[in-house]
């Protein structure tokens, strides 16, 4: 396949494994897994986001920084349940919800590095 140079950001679904505490097994974690739709970012957009955060001098202040770049480059979900196992759709009040969980937003960040990186998602991981 040739290399497509696109005039806009190119989005892409990625499977993210979000491990959180099991509430029955002290010690140990669960897995679970969802797919998202990634918006890729320039380098440039990249470097900015990062000379902001290096500038920000409050934990809230680098929290609400994060959580804004994840907005950017976070759009769409699939395979996300409620608790009675109904689907959830992508909104802005869902996403913002699970953003208030630390093991969501890292499993976030690891995916999207990793997708950034070029390299297939790993089965089993």
């Amino acid at each position: 396949m040739k290399f497509r140079l696109s005039s806009t950001a190119p989005r892409y679904w990625w499977p993210v494994k979000v491990r959180i505490p099991d509430p029955d097994r002290p010690g140990a974690v669960v897995t679970q897994e969802l797919k998202v739709q990634f918006e890729a970012r320039t380098r440039e957009a990249t470097l900015a986001a990062q000379e902001e955060y290096a500038a920000l001098t409050t934990d809230r202040d680098r929290a609400a920084h994060e959580h804004a770049e994840l907005r950017g480059i976070v759009k769409n979900w699939d395979d996300v349940v409620d608790d009675e196992g109904g689907a959830v759709a992508f909104s802005d009040e869902a996403f913002e919800a699970a953003l208030q969980h630390v093991w969501f937003r890292t499993a976030l960040y690891r995916a999207f590095v990793e997708s950034s990186a070029g390299e297939e998602a790993r089965l089993g991981n």
